[in-house]
């Protein structure tokens, strides 16, 4: 049995800019690979992208990492449709991390504390905060939540089971990296001002 699994999840259709956000280069290198790339530094082996319309453009960003990227078919239906078809692949799992993919600032160090406090307490959520906001990824134990996600509909995700199960949840403090998404030109700008170099992405 894999212990731990990773899912990012990669279905957005990006309408908002223009093109597709996960494949927009920071310093030559797509959103979603760097979104990636820190669970596979972090030595976790079982990562699954969870891809929608684009999922040969996020594919070919992913070009030789070691993930699994799967299709959902159902992505107009919102963000619980793309976990729900990750879990034929982490349903033997302990537990498993949710990611977004267009939160590119996450570092193998938050990982790693995050297993650490999971593995030392007895909670089966853990969310990183900062200031008091919530951040990603979500790390949970699979057994006792995997009904409530197959029950999962709309674009609410993982709120409502985390809002069902507040007395199962480890908070632990991180940086504003854990908080920072792409949505909007002014997030796009904001990079450019914190000295990135960026590039558009692909439509």
């Amino acid at each position: 049995m894999t212990e731990i699994c990773s899912v990012i999840l990669a279905a957005g259709s990006s309408r908002r800019l223009g093109f597709n956000k996960l494949t927009l280069k920071i310093d030559s290198e797509a959103v979603i690979r760097r979104s990636v790339v820190p669970f596979i530094e972090a030595g976790f082996d079982n990562i699954i992208v969870v891809a929608g319309p684009h999922m040969s453009l996020i594919a070919q960003e992913l070009d030789g990492l070691a993930v699994t990227v799967v299709h959902n078919e159902d992505h107009r239906s919102g963000m619980s449709s793309s976990i729900k078809a990750a879990l034929p692949w982490i349903s033997e799992a302990k537990a498993v991390f949710f990611h977004l993919g267009d939160k590119p600032f996450i570092e193998k160090k938050l990982l790693a504390d995050m297993l650490e406090a999971y593995r030392t307490t007895k909670k089966d959520i853990v969310i990183p905060v900062c200031k008091g906001q919530k951040g990603h990824p979500v790390l949970m134990s699979v057994a006792p939540f995997i009904e409530e996600m197959r029950g999962l509909h709309g674009d609410k995700g993982l709120r409502e089971v985390i809002e069902k199960h507040k007395e199962d949840v480890l908070f632990i403090e991180t940086d504003e990296d854990a908080l920072f998404d792409i949505d909007t030109a002014d997030d796009i700008r904001s990079l450019t001002q914190r000295g990135y170099n960026i590039e558009k992405g692909k439509r």
